[in-house]
């Protein structure tokens, strides 16, 4: 049987892959996603690390984050020294991340949401990292009602 937290992941999913094709019919630009191995893979990367912003509230953000992430407010601090990169924006399970690659598109851009975001990260057991850089295992995830796999420790 489906959690609470996975039927309301699925819904999101759902709904905003409905708006952004609604978007589409009135020719908007696209906002891209990225998943969980193609964002792995482009974090080592050498040649074009994107820019990962975490879109996360700040009791979020004071647990833990994914390796190489900087907040909302340091890549707008800083968005000229970001032009010209990828921007991959995440949250907990991608609607906060999809509203602010919207964002970003519409103003020119080259931006995608990482759908799966946090949840997704930790469901396949990749590294987090606290405020200060260090490895933990320590996670919010926004509501309870989100499975996280054991081997997080779930702060809220």
């Amino acid at each position: 049987m489906e959690s609470l937290g996975d039927l309301i992941i699925r819904v999101c999913d759902r709904s905003f892959g409905a708006i952004e094709a609604l978007r589409r019919v009135f020719g908007r630009s696209k906002v891209e996603t990225i998943s969980t191995l193609d964002l792995e893979s482009a974090m080592k990367s050498e040649k074009s690390t994107p820019v990962l912003v975490d879109v996360r509230s700040d009791s979020e953000l004071a647990v833990s984050r994914i390796p190489g992430a900087i907040t909302q407010h340091e890549y707008e601090e800083g968005v000229e020294e970001f032009a010209g990169r990828r921007v991959v924006a995440y949250c907990t399970v991608g609607g906060r991340s999809y509203l602010f690659a919207r964002k970003l598109v519409a103003s020119g851009v080259n931006a995608s949401n990482y759908r799966d975001s946090i949840l997704g990260w930790c469901r396949v057991g990749l590294p987090l990292e606290s405020p200060d850089g260090q490895p933990t295992n320590e996670v919010h995830p926004y509501w309870r009602i989100f499975h996280v796999p054991d081997e997080y420790d779930v702060k809220i």
